[in-house]
């Protein structure tokens, strides 16, 4: 059987051989301190770090906790197995600010130190998990979890808990630039109309795959537009826009024959309807002016021509009444 060490002294063994080290030189050198002894320059060596040797423990880093604005979050310790718990303290810090204490769970009831601090009744404990409900976006900062073991043991739990706004389901612009039967240019951009930060990536295809070649596109410096350049033979199959964040992702999807095809159909680009645009209202403008010209032509014309009164025969009432007294003259037949 090998030599087994005494209970407590496994994780003590780089402190013993350092004071043995010592009473060595205290022996061969005649040096009185034995800490001074270990560095050639006399100097005293910082043998802090042989705590956390001797406790077991070593300070390990946070662990990440996401939730959705309005939802859970549960924070919970891991317990060595048949551990009893005599109780845990529940620390939150935000920022740089001090720690406060929110919750103390002993003898498997919840104390609440301050009920009117910013958790209010949002805060409860199942055992040695504490639940978090109703997430703010200000809730997000450290959470630390001091467990007390009995009969005398301590470990540390840190969490960092991050809450993010839920993601909305984006959208996809589309423009076409220019579309042949040869090529079609085709610019589209991903709109997501949620207010808190997500990550925009493009993917192609059912399934979703990765966009492949990049001679045939170009994506914008924050990966919301796409500009894509394809042949014919690439227009059947769908681009996919996924609005994302740590704790959920939305994806909408795009057609290109929707607007290629049509394009192509047309063979008219957005800047051929400009173009068509502008020259309808060119001809506009030269018809309307044209009339114009015509109507101020005829009023000049008008303007001109002298006005002619007719004279009224004076009223002579026998010369009326020879034309009434007067019959009608009877055309004579050539045979008469």
């Amino acid at each position: 059987m090998g030599t087994q060490l005494a209970p407590g002294l496994g994780d003590a063994w780089p402190l013993l051989i350092l004071t043995l080290a010592g009473v060595l030189t205290v022996g061969l050198f005649g040096q009185t301190d034995p800490r001074r002894a270990l560095l050639p320059d006399g100097g005293m060596p910082d043998l802090s770090w042989c705590a956390d040797l001797i406790a077991g423990q070593a300070q390990s880093p946070p662990r990440q906790v996401n939730g959705v604005l309005g939802g859970s979050a549960v924070l919970s310790v891991n317990i060595r197995p048949q551990a009893k718990v005599k109780e845990i303290e529940w620390s939150y810090r935000a920022g740089s600010g001090p720690a406060l204490l929110v919750a103390l769970f002993r003898d498997g009831k919840l104390e609440r130190p301050d009920p009117s601090d910013r958790f209010k009744q949002r805060i409860d404990t199942v055992n040695e998990t504490l639940r978090i409900k109703g997430l703010e976006l200000n809730d997000s900062g450290i959470f630390g979890a001091r467990v007390k073991l009995l009969p005398a043991i301590v470990e540390d739990h840190t969490f960092s808990l991050a809450v993010y706004e839920p993601v909305s389901t984006p959208r996809i612009q589309s423009q076409l630039v220019s579309s042949t039967p040869k090529w079609c240019n085709v610019t589209l951009q991903c709109v997501s109309p949620g207010k808190g930060p997500v990550n925009v990536t493009w993917k192609k295809g059912n399934p979703i795959r990765d966009l492949g070649n990049t001679d045939r596109y170009q994506i914008s410096p924050d990966g919301r537009t796409l500009r894509l350049s394809l042949l014919p033979s690439s227009l059947n199959t769908t681009y996919s826009c996924t609005a994302s964040n740590p704790i959920e992702h939305k994806i909408v999807s795009f057609d290109l024959q929707r607007i290629c095809q049509s394009g192509a159909e047309s063979s008219f680009s957005k800047t051929g309807y400009v173009v068509l645009t502008f020259i309808l209202l060119v001809l506009s403008l030269g018809a309307a002016f044209w009339c114009w010209r015509i109507n101020n032509e005829k009023s000049a014309e008008t303007a001109t021509i002298p006005s002619v009164q007719v004279e009224e025969s004076p009223s002579d009432p026998q010369y009326a009444e020879i034309l009434r007294r007067s019959p009608p003259e009877v055309p004579r037949s050539p045979g008469k």
